[in-house]
């Protein structure tokens, strides 16, 4: 059994910042806020540094409460910049084309942050309608799904109208999610037809609108950037970085010996004290990793229909499916029976 999904380890310094930025305007205290998470100004002064996932997602969920604004993800969305990108941003904004910068956007999106993945494709046909394609967003989190997939389509919009010049909107906008009450907020800011409780979270557009110019693009400066980008992206995969390191390694012993700090500190050829300072720069504890791994995990597993709750409790390193259930319901609010209805249909 493949114990290894795609699992969301880290968002970019940069990308976080465009959060913190947006709190600050909304008359958040922000420094109370990250004193209270346990985060340093000076790590947060290195753009080119990484925070866990959760404590993007925990940083979110304040946000969420805090302001009050049931819109807080699309709201967010639509104030991106450019810059909370990083490197990504201005690869994309070199590009020649918007399909360019879309495909590399697909490419280096876990350069801002592995939250979800980035799928660029053709759209079935449908008769009388030119030919569309879906740029779209798959979580791999549980935790502020909505506010998380509105954010980042609201973002893709804003950011696609910057760079493109172009002030065409999609032809529609697909959520996982239920729609809420009122969607009047969502017509403001994508102006088309927008579908609840979808198989995708996506933006769709005419096909055509791939070959459209970007009016910074630069070729001289795309490749510098692309080299750079790869250097980036190898270092993320070959698992340079200790905290994604840390998820894999964890994910294997899961299912064999459970969770033991010393056993992937020894792994991972580190002190226990090391990890735990290495996983602390991140905001996150020994025990915050194992659950947030676990869930990923159960989230994967649970896609597969022919899996048994017995089973997945077992991959994951819980001693009976009641446990699991207890921790799926605390993580989503629901029962891994009634999440993943909501999956397979």
């Amino acid at each position: 059994m493949d114990t290894s999904p795609p699992l969301a380890g880290s968002v970019s310094v940069a990308y976080l910042q465009g959060l913190l930025d947006y709190l600050q305007r909304q008359g958040v205290a922000v420094p109370t806020l990250l004193e209270q998470l346990q985060l340093s100004p000076e790590l947060l002064a290195q753009r080119d540094q990484r925070v866990a996932a959760s404590v993007y997602l925990e940083l979110m969920a304040r946000g969420v409460a805090l302001s009050g604004d049931e819109f807080f993800g699309l709201h967010l969305g639509e104030a991106v910049r450019p810059g909370y990108y990083g490197v990504l941003g201005y690869l994309l904004m070199s590009c020649a084309t918007l399909g360019d910068a879309l495909h590399r956007q697909a490419r280096y999106a876990t350069l801002v942050g592995s939250l979800g993945q980035v799928d660029l494709a053709d759209e079935p046909d449908k008769p009388g309608r030119e030919p569309q394609v879906a740029h779209s967003w798959q979580p791999l989190l549980a935790q502020q799904q909505r506010h998380l997939s509105e954010e980042t389509l609201a973002g893709w919009t804003t950011f696609g109208h910057w760079i493109s010049g172009l002030d065409i909107p999609p032809t529609e906008v697909r959520f996982q999610h239920p729609a809420p009450a009122d969607t009047g907020e969502y017509q403001r800011i994508f102006r088309c037809p927008v579908l609840f409780s979808q198989a995708d979270n996506a933006l769709v557009f005419p096909k055509r609108l791939l070959q459209a110019p970007l009016g910074q693009a630069d070729a001289q400066v795309r490749q510098m950037l692309d080299g750079y980008a790869d250097r980036l992206l190898s270092e993320l995969r070959q698992g340079q970085q200790v905290l994604d390191r840390a998820r894999v390694e964890l994910a294997r012993q899961l299912a064999d010996e459970g969770p033991d700090l010393e056993r992937l500190a020894q792994a991972l050829a580190l002190s226990p004290r090391t990890l735990q300072r290495r996983l602390r720069e991140t905001g996150l504890s020994f025990s915050q990793l194992v659950d947030e791994t676990r869930q990923q995990l159960v989230l994967h597993y649970l896609r597969d229909p022919t899996l048994e709750l017995a089973d997945i409790a077992f991959f994951v390193g819980f001693s009976e499916a009641g446990s699991l259930a207890r921790a799926f319901r605390r993580w989503t609010g629901q029962s891994p029976a009634e999440y993943r209805r909501t999956l397979l249909g």
